[in-house]
């Protein structure tokens, strides 16, 4: 089969490479054909090389975790041959014409949904709901959201319709915080969080201290200590953007002294929130679907990348057809 491989970073090589075989693995797995596959931020640190701990050349198909496909062979009793599904590859591995996913990291899709490449937003919407529901109740809660890229915006989204109260993004991107106001926030701050930060020490009437504060940035250190100074006495920050270090230095004393609260939120139970999206997204199909603002068949992926990296021509979510080589 046909897939793509990075010796270096920013590109990609088309290389053929074997099948994956079922027999080689543990049971309950599935053998899918690719259709579609979107990136996710946390894919762009590996496609530029900033991972250290990762070298290359990477393994083929690395590195994409948001996939649409047909199963071409099931050893799980819940899935059979031809379904379609939305699935989490093994290795992160679907740059590739065929992967290999757990059935417990799989998700049925209806027939019509299996065929739009716009399922490829089911993925990243769980870890949303996911998120959201470890909140608890959050109606008529303040909630800031920093970091307005495609979950940033699904969180804005999600909030609004949970009845959150006040929803304030942050972005430095313009057209970002535009499409975030028409979803759900209630007010944006065109700038990075440091300087709504600064904002607020020079004039706290010109900022109001939310209930919640949700990182949606990651891979770098420093927003998330925003989220600490920027939440009211006892309130919650969530700590959602994927990290690039093991180690965060984090302003104790802020935290402290504010009687904060630190959650984590990162890998649901796939076939459960992925099962809840799934439904989800079928109830608000027309909402969601203009997110996918960008296509480009699998041989462009470079371009595509490259594009996601560099937040340019308004890119809000890009998904690659897999489905020619």
């Amino acid at each position: 089969m046909k897939a793509l491989q990075m010796f270096r970073p920013r590109s990609f090589e088309t290389v053929e490479v074997a099948i994956p075989s079922l027999s080689a693995v543990s049971p309950d797995r599935l053998l899918i054909q690719t259709k579609w596959v979107s990136m996710c931020g946390s894919d762009i640190p590996f496609f530029t090389g900033s991972k250290r701990h990762k070298n290359f050349p990477y393994p083929p198909g690395f590195p994409i975790h948001e996939c649409v496909g047909q199963i071409v062979e099931s050893t799980s009793s819940l899935f059979k041959p031809g379904d379609a599904v939305i699935a989490m590859p093994e290795g992160n591995q679907a740059l590739a014409e065929y992967f290999v996913a757990r059935a417990s990291k799989s998700a049925l899709l209806p027939p019509d949904l299996g065929k739009s490449d716009t399922s490829c937003l089911i993925q990243p919407l769980s870890t949303v709901v996911n998120a959201v529901d470890r909140l608890g109740n959050i109606e008529g809660c303040s909630v800031t959201v920093v970091g307005l890229g495609s979950t940033g915006l699904f969180f804005c989204w999600l909030l609004r319709k949970r009845g959150a109260g006040r929803i304030v993004g942050i972005d430095p991107s313009d057209k970002r915080c535009s499409v975030a106001k028409t979803i759900g926030a209630d007010q944006v701050y065109p700038m990075r969080s440091i300087e709504v930060v600064h904002l607020a020490r020079q004039d706290p009437k010109e900022w109001q201290p939310p209930d919640i504060c949700i990182e949606a940035v990651g891979h770098q250190m420093d927003t998330l200590n925003d989220c600490f100074e920027l939440i009211r006495k006892r309130g919650t920050v969530v700590a959602f953007g994927v990290p690039d270090h093991n180690v965060y230095s984090i302003e104790y004393e802020t935290f402290f002294r504010k009687n904060a609260v630190l959650m984590a939120s990162v890998t649901p139970q796939w076939d459960e929130y992925m099962g809840k999206a799934r439904d989800l997204f079928l109830s608000f199909r027309e909402e969601l679907e203009p997110w996918v603002t960008h296509r480009f068949p699998i041989r462009e992926a470079e371009t595509a990348f490259s594009l996601y990296e560099r937040r340019e021509d308004g890119i809000v979510k890009a998904v690659l057809d897999a489905t020619k080589w």
